[in-house]
């Protein structure tokens, strides 16, 4: 090798460990939790981060990295003060860590914002391969020690990753401590096989669930993120007070449930109808495609304790295009909602499938927010 290849093969390697440089932030402000109205769900958890030389491309105007790096960091903002002991690490190869193929940036230590950051800080760049199996088992080193539940996060984009050695992976962390273990998965990044890999990864344990960073992004999708994987709310006693009553017990009193007789446990609307939608986006635009499942499991395993429940699933659309096509698509989502449920279990029978088009919005269809509610479908019991 002559020593003009040498060179070459040195500016490439240095390359792919170049320091990137931290873009101008984007506005945000965590919101603040009231940590007296929450008990932690979680003891000890653990985040393990990409840092290999894929997350150095840039996609919506950052580099990945950065993107992971901002993610974990308003998670942190986000968080109020739990009894917990935490950990971050990340993974990749050469310089960028030490040529390890894992590092351990903080932790495992009792959970203090200011540290955590500081250990977030210490990684400034990003290189060489993706041995996520490898950030796996250091991160799960320090949980399989830790007592209580546990929750381990990546954040990935989860390219160039060898899928069978981080299942192994993910897999004998579950074997080893079972129930305490739920496992949620961050993609940075728009990749549909990477998308597919960290649903089945975050599927492992068995009590988690894949996001896109972009879908926690802002303030109060975050807040909401935050308290589903870490916070679950205080117990409060029961007080009989006068006004409206809320027969079906789904928080909407009888004066404004338009949808009586939920059964217990669905997630329902402001109106009182049990809905596919809100903190999870069932469809994206122009599509009858079930983007994640979380909600319908849920929904699914409420109707197989109720063995004689039966009822109408209701599809909707936003106001965009033409309402004739609009009607087709409704039709098209509930039915995509009914077949998924006969996939679980649910006798066909006990289902109705019904589209309503653009006729029932819950939101204005002026914004996209109020575009993404009414992209949704509901479950309207028979009793």
């Amino acid at each position: 090798m002559n020593r003009y290849v040498v060179s070459i093969l040195m500016v490439v390697g240095l390359a792919a460990c170049a320091t990137t440089p931290p873009p101008s932030p984007e506005p945000f402000e965590a919101v603040q939790l009231d940590s007296s109205q929450f008990v932690s769900r979680v003891d000890t958890f653990a985040v393990v981060l990409d840092a290999s030389s894929s997350m150095t491309e840039r996609y919506n105007g950052m580099s990945k990295i950065s993107r992971g790096k901002e993610t974990i960091s308003r998670i942190n903002q986000t968080l109020p003060a739990i009894d917990a002991t935490a950990a971050v690490v990340a993974f990749g190869s050469g310089s960028c860590l030490g040529n390890q193929y894992a590092r351990i940036l903080y932790g495992l230590a009792p959970y203090s914002p200011g540290e955590m950051a500081a250990g977030l800080d210490a990684l400034t760049c990003a290189g060489g391969v993706s041995p996520m199996a490898d950030g796996v088992g250091v991160g799960g080193q320090g949980l399989q020690r830790s007592s209580g539940k546990v929750a381990l996060l990546i954040v990935s984009d989860a390219q160039n990753i060898k899928e069978e050695p981080v299942i192994t992976a993910a897999q004998n962390l579950k074997n080893a401590m079972g129930d305490r273990l739920c496992i949620y998965t961050i993609q940075v990044g728009d990749d549909p096989s990477g998308s597919e890999l960290m649903k089945n990864i975050a599927d492992v344990g068995g009590c988690g669930f894949a996001v896109n960073a972009d879908d926690i992004a802002t303030p109060d999708a975050m807040a909401d993120y935050v308290t589903r994987v870490f916070l679950a709310p205080v117990a409060e006693p029961e007080v009989v007070a006068a006004g409206p009553m809320d027969s079906d017990g789904d928080g909407v009193t009888d004066d404004r449930d338009q949808c009586p007789g939920t059964p217990k446990g669905a997630r329902v609307n402001a109106v009182g109808c049990w809905v596919m939608s809100g903190d999870t986006v069932l469809f994206d635009f122009d599509s009858a495609v079930i983007k994640d499942t979380t909600l319908l499991d849920e929904a699914a395993a409420i109707m197989t304790n109720e063995q004689n429940l039966t009822g109408e699933i209701a599809g909707h659309t936003d106001s965009v295009g033409p309402e004739a096509y609009n009607q087709k698509l409704s039709e098209a989502r509930a039915n995509a909602v009914r077949d998924y449920f006969i996939r679980k279990g649910i006798a066909a029978e006990r289902l109705r499938a019904v589209g309503y088009g653009e006729s029932r919005p819950v939101a204005g269809n002026d914004t996209e927010e109020g575009r993404r509610q009414n992209r949704r479908v509901e479950l309207h019991p028979d009793r």
